[in-house]
């Protein structure tokens, strides 16, 4: 018997783990009532449906989960799948039927039938539960909810409300006739891959086939203008018509954020906490407490930071810098952290096993909505 080259050449095999991916902003969860479960379909489980075809399968075409389901699930852009989440009849209020569900699942987009949204007060604790939780709440409003919001003398509708909370992750959309028009606004944001480049979008002007364009008052689009409300409409210039896109689309975020604003921000952090977590788990061997340790930290920020240049969440300025007060160029993001500050470390901070904090400065590239023009006619 030969002898064995392990004995020379010994090999130890270190396996990369997975580590964590990050989240999924596609995905949506709708609550159906109770009392339009089918047969099969158990309280407190989640179904998932990748057609309005397959929903009508379970639910009549009839049923109100149907309607709001088929308003994500069909037409354009095609978004890959909606779960369904049974609720339980027992359930006291909707802040129980949430938590039980996000105990057990995760999505970003939450969506309730009419019957659920037409209710001030439900509606109010679920944009309170979703701003708690980091996920949107897209506040799909019809009928004499609309008509108030559109009535500048109405001060104390649901969006105005919603204003005065100041919540980042819920907006509100109000139409005469469709309870689910938000939900076709969704699939705009919904469908964006931010490992690509050039994918990020601006729902303002999106085009929702399957909803219908309203033309209104001056009086009432001026209304929702003021609340920030989102409306369908037709756009008119001198008798050519547009055959209609979204406007409007802001949050009801303190900070006066538009939709896309929150959701970006949401899926930068994401992908910022994800990779700095997979840099410190996925060492072979461990990940020092030294410059060397806190420069791969420091590396991973700035992949973040340039994955969301290239998707055009971030953006080139000049701004005015807080440090020196002079002007500066950025590409995006600045970091501000230097691999040296780890050796000032406390030594509590070193006992707990600390980096040093990760300083980071991030400039929207935002979109534009508005194009003023000056014209000089000699």
């Amino acid at each position: 018997m030969s002898f064995p080259i392990e004995q020379i050449i010994p090999v130890t095999t270190r396996i990369s783990p997975a580590g964590l991916s990050t989240a999924n902003f596609s995905s949506a969860m709708l609550f159906a009532a109770n009392s339009e479960l089918p047969s099969g379909f158990t309280e407190d489980t989640v179904r998932t449906y990748y057609s309005a075809s397959s929903l009508a399968a379970d639910f009549a075409t009839t049923t109100e989960t149907y309607k709001a389901g088929a308003k994500f699930l069909g037409s354009t852009p095609a978004v890959p799948l909606l779960r369904v989440y049974a609720t339980n009849d027992e359930d006291t209020d909707i802040t129980a039927t949430l938590v039980k569900a996000f105990n057990s699942n995760y999505w970003y987009w939450t969506m309730f039938t009419q019957d659920v949204l037409a209710s001030e007060a439900d509606v109010l604790a679920i944009a309170s539960w979703c701003e708690d939780n980091g996920i949107m709440f897209p506040n799909s409003q019809t009928g004499t909810a609309a008509t108030a919001i559109r009535d500048p003398a109405v001060t104390n509708d649901i969006c105005s409300q919603l204003n005065t909370l100041g919540y980042r992750h819920a907006f509100t959309v109000a139409h005469a006739t469709d309870p689910y028009a938000a939900y076709a606004l969704i699939k705009h944001p919904a469908v964006v891959n931010y490992s690509a480049d050039n994918s990020t979008i601006d729902t303002e002007y999106k085009l929702s086939p399957g909803v219908a364009a309203e033309d209104l008052t001056d009086t009432a689009y001026n209304a929702m203008v003021t609340k920030r409300c989102g409306f369908y409409s037709k756009l008119d210039l001198q008798g050519s018509e547009d055959a209609g896109r979204w406007v409007n689309t802001w949050s009801h975020s303190v900070y006066g954020e538009s939709i896309t604003d929150i959701v970006d921000t949401d899926a930068f952090i994401n992908a910022l906490r994800v990779g700095l977590h997979n840099t410190v788990v996925n060492q072979t061997t461990k990940l020092p407490q030294t410059p060397v340790g806190q420069e791969a930290l420091i590396g991973s920020a700035k992949r973040t930071g340039r994955q969301f240049v290239s998707n055009r969440y971030l953006g080139p300025r000049n701004y005015t810098s807080p440090d020196t007060g002079l002007e500066a160029y950025t590409e995006g993001f600045e970091v501000l952290t230097k691999a040296t500050d780890i050796l000032n470390l406390s030594d509590s901070d070193r006992a707990a096993r600390k980096s040093a904090p990760i300083r980071m400065r991030i400039f929207k590239a935002g979109s534009i909505r508005i194009v003023e023009v000056t014209v000089d006619v000699y």
